[in-house]
């Protein structure tokens, strides 16, 4: 019979594995968890974002939704971080229902970054508008309608993305469809972010699908998220570190 391991120690495995980049040979990951995943650095614009999450949250129209389909502000900032530090300037979102994450990622270089917040929703869109204008953050758009033709257009408008972030999509749906649609704008200097990696088996098998596809190069498991690199200057390489994403 085979024992399974206890969570709190599962837990403790996975704080321990690489925490602060221990065992790391590669100075990019190395760099990338010092620097980035682990840096606890507060910007001012953090709390301005969590104060537009909580009136969200009062909202008697919008809290539910804000509530199921936003991630913690410790999620947000290491998006923040991810733009910052790797001087992303094209920034899209898709999946942002109310804007939360698309501000985290907007709000980096608000003069310097083009952000394309997309949703295949309609009327989600007024409050992270009226955020955005109200912190001077010109260079972000909010994009309803079909996620397919949405891409069509930034396509038309865009050589590529230098970060793509796929947030919190519904159960069913297809994601590899919607991942072959954002090929286009996908080069070797783009970083993709996937959520919920492991939400259930589709999603896990689309992680590992991505994992192993020729043209991922550096791939980070932070056990809620997934992180692609697909500069080819880069040999082959997967890690799984730790990423205490704390509570909403």
């Amino acid at each position: 019979m085979r024992l399974s391991r206890p969570p709190a120690l599962i837990s403790l495995y996975r704080k321990i594995r690489f925490r602060k980049g221990y065992g790391v040979h590669s100075p990019f990951v190395y760099n990338l968890i010092t620097k980035v995943i682990e840096d606890k650095s507060v910007y001012y614009i953090f709390e301005e974002i969590e104060k537009f999450r909580q009136q969200l949250l009062n909202d008697e129209e919008l809290s539910a939704i804000t509530f199921r389909e936003t991630q913690s502000a410790a999620y947000g900032a290491l998006l923040f971080r991810m733009v910052n530090f790797y001087g992303c300037r094209n920034v899209v979102e898709i999946g942002s229902s109310t804007g939360v994450m698309g501000l985290y990622l907007a709000a980096s270089s608000r003069t310097q970054r083009n952000c394309w917040l997309l949703d295949e929703r309609h009327g989600l869109a007024g409050r992270v508008r009226e955020f955005a204008l109200a912190h001077h953050l010109h260079k972000l758009q909010y994009i309803e309608g079909n996620y397919k033709e949405s891409l069509n257009l930034l396509c038309a408008e865009l050589r590529a993305v230098d970060l793509l972030f796929i947030n919190r999509l519904p159960e069913k749906y297809p994601i590899e469809e919607l991942l072959r649609s954002c090929c286009p704008l996908i080069s070797k200097h783009s970083i993709l972010i996937l959520s919920n990696i492991g939400r259930n088996k589709e999603m896990r098998r689309v992680w590992q699908s991505l994992k192993q596809h020729p043209e991922s190069r550096v791939v980070v498991d932070l056990y809620g998220l997934g992180i692609a690199f697909f500069d080819d200057r880069f040999p082959k390489q997967c890690y799984k570190v730790y990423f205490n994403d704390g509570e909403k």
